[in-house]
């Protein structure tokens, strides 16, 4: 009976591969995933729905949108984007040239919409080979390209002056009306003393560390690498915001790495910013 049910299942697959929405092939294999930090496999997927959804409820993604991603690692979340981007497309860049390959030779085949770029940028944590400098680059987009441009712990790992100019070339490649949707460590959320629940509960989260002339407004968790992990105020962010002419289009959204709301909708903490 089993075996005629699974025969039965194969036969529909056959013949309507259209509904088959796992792709084993677009899954990096285990040893790409842990060096993202990724070790179950459910985890891979977690963030990646996770980040649809913010997209879609923040961003406002349609399936004619065109979507640029900062710092795309290796598809994790471009995975559940396949689905909805029926009629638009994908931009990602990644300063991790492996990650690049593996996509240029699975993703990007399957699905040519879905076009990665590698960008050899210098980072002390994941890219200390890189030679060009981050506060400088210029995403290889032109003007008004996107719809929304997103990154998913990106600015997590990036010194403030890096920032700000990511903040500018966002601004520059958005659409009019065009959103951001970004994910940040803020210190307003961040409690010292706190006892943080879930994996946050480690000294790689405490971000006592201020770092260069920000004061207050930036810190970091490690002082000999300080891109490992990173934490901004909001002050510093609206400041960003302002001088690339972005607006904020609410308050940020809190995660439940700080453990500080009772409310939240993802890990980390969501910016959400609106060219004009």
């Amino acid at each position: 009976m089993l075996k005629k049910l699974l025969d039965g299942a194969l036969t529909k697959l056959t013949r309507y591969p259209s509904w088959v929405a796992y792709e084993p092939h677009l899954i990096p294999p285990p040893a790409l995933m842990r060096e993202e930090g990724i070790t179950v496999l459910e985890e891979w997927f977690r963030w990646a729905e996770e980040w649809s959804f913010l997209l879609r409820i923040y961003g406002g993604i349609t399936k004619r949108s065109h979507v640029l991603e900062i710092g795309c690692g290796l598809g994790r979340t471009a995975f559940p984007l396949r689905f909805i981007l029926s009629e638009g497309a994908y931009n990602g860049f990644e300063i991790c040239k492996y990650k690049i390959d593996f996509l240029q030779k699975t993703f990007h085949k399957a699905h040519p919409r879905f076009n990665f770029v590698w960008a050899n940028i210098h980072n002390t944590y994941y890219n200390p080979q890189g030679n060009i400098q981050a506060s400088n680059y210029k995403f290889p987009y032109v003007d008004n390209s996107f719809d929304v441009v997103y990154a998913a712990s990106v600015f997590t790992h990036m010194l403030p002056d890096i920032a700000e100019n990511y903040f500018k070339e966002t601004a520059r490649v958005l659409k009019p009306n065009g959103r951001a949707v970004f994910s940040f460590f803020i210190l307003d959320f961040y409690q010292p003393k706190k006892e943080r629940s879930s994996g946050f509960a480690r000294s790689g989260f405490n971000f006592d560390h201020p770092y260069g002339s920000f004061g207050s407004e930036f810190s970091i968790a490690n002082p000999d690498n300080p891109e490992e992990m990173t934490a901004y105020k909001k002050s510093l962010i609206q400041k960003y915001a302002a001088a690339a002419g972005l607006a904020l289009v609410q308050e940020p959204v809190p995660g439940f790495w700080s453990d500080s709301s009772a409310t939240w909708v993802g890990a980390q903490d969501i910016v959400v910013l609106k060219k004009p």
